[in-house]
């Protein structure tokens, strides 16, 4: 009966068995939407990888700010050193802030500038050299080269660096900074005794001044050339417009000098205040155009006495000079007929010694051109023969007869 209960259970409800394993079916075979949880996952994926990146950036750009914040801050203090006049330390700075950063141009230029200053010159090269491969056409690069060249004595690499420097590319203010450097190639120039080699840069730096100072600062380099009237020139040029300038009279007063304008150079030191010092040299220049003056008979404002006096003591004096010079040499001044040019020049002097004294000078102002012109031509011949007089008043009148000279030209 159990056995009938049980199959009758089983077979009572047959219909419900056979349900319950279709509708598990029918759930297995149901299409389940597996997408959805996989569109998911990616997105999220892509917002962390986007997460990531983003942190990794602003990390990025945190890093770099940093490593330039210290590489600015080393290269600022380097500087701060430099221009303190300590270059050893400026040296350290730099090379710090080139770790940070290595490929710095602008930190490697001021490492070369230190290294000059601190006279490590192999070393400053090396990166003036990288540098220049890299912009050749650079004023700054081939100006630190040339002052290394200079130092070293190597003239004509000098020279070469500092052309390019003057026609190179420069950052700011372009023609004052070429005008800088054909000064400095100048004073270089001259520093070496090359004074011709100097006179063209010279011209060339007075053509393109940019402004009164430099004006008269070429016009001492002119100066120092020997360009005498171009000089006395661009000095009168600067006394047009101040004429109290203490240092363009001086210059004025030294060109007119060298110009044998002793007249002029006088009236100019006479300008100068009189707490104005003069160098020895020019010191010199200002006793001897007074000595000058004070022996011309041919000065202005002179009495006709006054004019004879100095005529006749001019025509004395280098009658003893010829004198002097003919027994230097060991020859007798007096010889009959005379035969060398200082014989004949005294002989001259002799027989015409009685119309030339001062009392017929000056009763007779006419005889006093032809008694100078004696007395000046003996002068020149004994300055021939025994070189030019080197002080005394024989050197006044050689002087006096080289002004005439060049009032007459």
């Amino acid at each position: 009966m159990a056995a009938d209960s049980i199959g009758g259970i089983t077979d009572e409800h047959p219909g419900e068995h056979v349900d319950e394993h279709d509708a598990h079916a029918d759930f297995l075979r149901k299409p389940v939407s597996s997408n959805r949880p996989r569109e998911l996952v990616l997105i999220i994926c892509f917002i962390l990888l986007v997460l990531l990146f983003s942190v990794t950036a602003v990390v990025s750009r945190l890093y770099h700010r940093k490593i330039h914040t210290l590489a600015d801050q080393w290269y600022a203090q380097g500087d701060a050193a430099f221009h303190a006049g300590d270059a050893k330390t400026a040296i350290i700075d730099y090379r710090n802030a080139l770790g940070y950063s290595p490929n710095n141009s602008v930190f490697q230029l001021h490492l070369a500038q230190a290294l000059v200053s601190a006279a490590r010159f192999e070393e400053a090269r090396s990166y003036l050299v990288n540098l220049l491969a890299e912009s050749p056409g650079s004023g700054e690069i081939n100006l630190e080269l040339a002052r290394i060249s200079s130092r070293q004595r190597a003239w004509l690499d000098a020279v070469r660096y500092y052309h390019s420097a003057i026609y190179g590319v420069w950052d700011a203010d372009p023609l004052v900074q070429r005008w800088n450097v054909r000064k400095e190639l100048c004073q270089f120039l001259l520093d070496r005794g090359d004074a011709a080699g100097a006179q063209p840069e010279v011209l060339a730096l007075a053509q393109e001044v940019p402004s009164g100072k430099r004006q008269k600062e070429a016009a001492a380099l002119l100066l120092r050339t020997g360009l005498w009237t171009r000089a006395l020139q661009d000095f009168q040029a600067i006394l047009k417009q101040s004429r109290g300038d203490q240092d363009a009279l001086v210059g004025a007063a030294i060109a007119s000098y060298q110009l044998n304008k002793y007249a002029q150079a006088l009236d100019y030191f006479e300008r100068l205040h009189r707490s104005a010092a003069l160098d020895q040299n020019a010191e010199g220049m200002l006793q001897t155009s007074r000595q000058v003056e004070m022996a011309d008979p041919f000065r202005r404002g002179l009495s006709a006495a006054e004019r004879a006096t100095r005529a006749a003591a001019a025509l004395a004096q280098a009658t003893s000079r010829v004198s002097d010079c003919s027994r230097q040499h060991g020859e007798a001044i007096s010889q009959t007929p005379p035969v060398t040019d200082l014989q004949m020049l005294y002989a001259t002097a002799q027989g015409m010694s009685k119309d030339w004294t001062e009392a017929n000078l000056a009763r007779h102002p006419d005889r006093i051109d032809a008694a100078l012109s004696l007395a000046f031509q003996m002068e020149d011949a004994a300055a021939q023969q025994c070189g030019e007089p080197q002080n005394g008043t024989d050197r006044i009148l050689w002087l006096l007869d080289r002004s005439r000279q060049g009032a007459a030209q």
